[in-house]
């Protein structure tokens, strides 16, 4: 059985406390890394090393290799297949995100152990059209023999319902830091 994992996804590595993220057990995925120096993104590995928080890169081996971390996150629009990273490196971690069926596919041919299904909610973008709501997430995910995390919309108006969901994990982008008030009850036993 995989235990429940709660993702943090961030854009700047000044835009959360990692003491908050340590008490909610979070693993931080880090999306943008422009504009920031090298230094600044060493210091920030390894506070979260010290820590103990799993840090996750996105799309960037540079970055991969520079913070010299084993995770790895492909997100949904990023096509490549990365068949001899596991040669380099046999203990890194592969985790990607997908909205629809034939990008789930993708994913796990690019060898993801989880995959972030988005968006499980409406969220404040109207830009972004759609979203799956608990039947069509269960509906998809049944599909397949993988490992998902929810994403998208999750707030405390419905985060109950992501008990309903067949997911070993979620993740969060705009709510994480009202997260610690709400978070607890995802790992209570249901009987």
């Amino acid at each position: 059985m995989v235990s429940k994992k709660i993702y943090f996804f961030i854009d700047k590595i000044n835009e959360i406390n990692l003491d908050q993220v340590k008490k909610t057990g979070a693993i931080l995925i880090l999306r943008k890394s422009k504009n920031v120096s090298q230094k600044s993104l060493k210091k920030f590995a390894s506070n979260c090393k010290s820590k103990r928080i799993d840090l996750f890169v996105a799309n960037s081996l540079k970055l991969l290799s520079l913070l010299k971390t084993n995770r790895f996150y492909i997100s949904a629009w990023n096509k490549k297949y990365y068949k001899n990273l596991r040669k380099f490196n046999s203990n890194i971690e592969i985790v990607g995100s997908a909205h629809n069926v034939k990008e789930i596919k993708q994913k796990i041919d690019q060898d993801c152990s989880q995959i972030f299904l988005s968006r499980i909610f409406e969220t404040k973008y109207r830009l972004k059209k759609g979203f799956l709501g608990v039947t069509k997430f269960n509906l998809i995910t049944r599909r397949f023999r993988a490992n998902f995390i929810a994403l998208g919309g999750l707030n405390i108006k419905n985060f109950n319902q992501i008990k309903n969901l067949n997911i070993t994990g979620f993740a969060m982008s705009s709510d994480k830091k009202k997260a610690g008030k709400y978070i607890p009850a995802f790992f209570k036993k249901t009987y």
